[in-house]
């Protein structure tokens, strides 16, 4: 069996119909169906996890950025526009790395938007990564290099309040 989202090979053994499975290629969420197909999952509007590893709040015209993985805190400051600005672009599909088209059939290569936002550390990168079905990604790579990433969703909805 094969993810529908990305077409990578599936280890079902064990799961009965009715089980939910993560793709570890793409993030999607399955469901085995009784006739041994499988479903995409997406949950209810309102209903997805809180964000964790990303808390934010103003302090003038900057916004502070807090991550952390659990065991590693790191903090950013931003200006509020710049990152305001940055993640209108990234919503409305404008980045520095235009999206690739699809050559093939189906796209088998998940789609990248980028922007960079001037930090009091250094240049932050914001990519959006979107792959038809798999879930919408922001990810922030920080002036240290550390990696995080997020839904976009919940990214814009935990940072507009703050931004405005």
């Amino acid at each position: 069996m094969v993810c529908p989202v990305c077409g990578e090979p599936l280890d079902l053994e064990g799961y009965e119909a009715g089980d939910l499975l993560d793709c570890e290629a793409c993030g999607a969420v399955l469901r085995l169906l009784s006739d041994g197909s499988l479903e995409v999952v997406k949950p209810p509007e309102g209903e997805e996890e809180p964000l964790w590893g990303l808390e934010a709040y103003g302090e003038g015209e900057e916004v502070v950025l807090r991550f952390s993985d659990g065991t590693l805190e790191e903090e950013v400051r931003a200006p509020k526009v710049e990152l305001l600005e940055a993640l209108r672009r990234l919503e409305e599909g404008i980045g520095e790395e235009p999206p690739e088209e699809a050559e093939d059939e189906p796209n088998l290569e998940p789609d990248y938007l980028t922007v960079h936002v001037e930090t009091d550390q250094g240049p932050l990168a914001l990519r959006r990564i979107l792959f038809p079905g798999a879930p919408d990604i922001l990810e922030f790579t920080l002036p240290s290099g550390s990696l995080y990433e997020f839904p976009f969703r919940q990214v814009l909805k935990t940072l507009r309040p703050i931004l405005l």
